[in-house]
């Protein structure tokens, strides 16, 4: 029979030595050494967690695997059954029309013949539009002047005279039908 009394006495044995052992240690000692525990029990604890969850993991890929495989491999027969049963009763295999087609599919124009269809060229303008309460330096934010305007139109590059920000215009071609 097991005598617990006795072994209690020898853990109590042991845990008394490493008690004066750890306590005759200098201070900085045992500081370092508690710090190692608990770093070393963290580290068993993440580790337990990384295992467990890559075990975890594994288990529901075989499982999703597995039943992938069993609906193919189900899916597989069915159709080849099917096949089977369409080519022995002679009947034609129904044409089915995917659900997604028809209510993405857009309603076509009437087709006009070639004598009807009207060509529709584009007349292109160039524009070069100053308004002078439009324009505002960009950096800043203030007004450009009426001299800086001018030369915007002059040559389409100004500067502002506030910042020094340079400004370039550039001319839109318009389409108009």
């Amino acid at each position: 029979m097991v005598n617990w009394e006795q072994i209690a006495e020898q853990a109590l044995l042991y845990w008394q030595e490493f008690i004066t052992w750890f306590l005759g240690m200098p201070i900085y000692a045992q500081v370092l050494l508690i710090v190692g525990a608990v770093a070393s029990i963290v580290l068993a604890v993440i580790l337990v967690y990384y295992v467990l969850k890559g075990v975890a993991y594994l288990i529901y890929y075989i499982l999703k695997g597995t039943y992938l495989l069993l609906k193919a491999i189900f899916l597989g027969i069915y159709k080849l059954f099917e096949e089977l049963y369409y080519t022995i009763s002679g009947k034609p295999k129904p044409i089915k029309e995917p659900s997604d087609k028809k209510c993405c599919e857009q309603p076509e124009a009437p087709q006009q013949s070639y004598e009807e269809q009207e060509i529709i060229v584009p007349s292109q303008k160039e524009i070069q539009i100053i308004q002078p309460d439009a324009v505002f330096c960009s950096e800043c934010g203030t007004q450009y002047t009426e001299r800086m305007l001018e030369q915007l139109k002059g040559n389409g590059i100004a500067y502002c005279v506030y910042c020094g920000k340079g400004f370039k215009s550039t001319e839109v071609e318009v389409e108009q039908y």
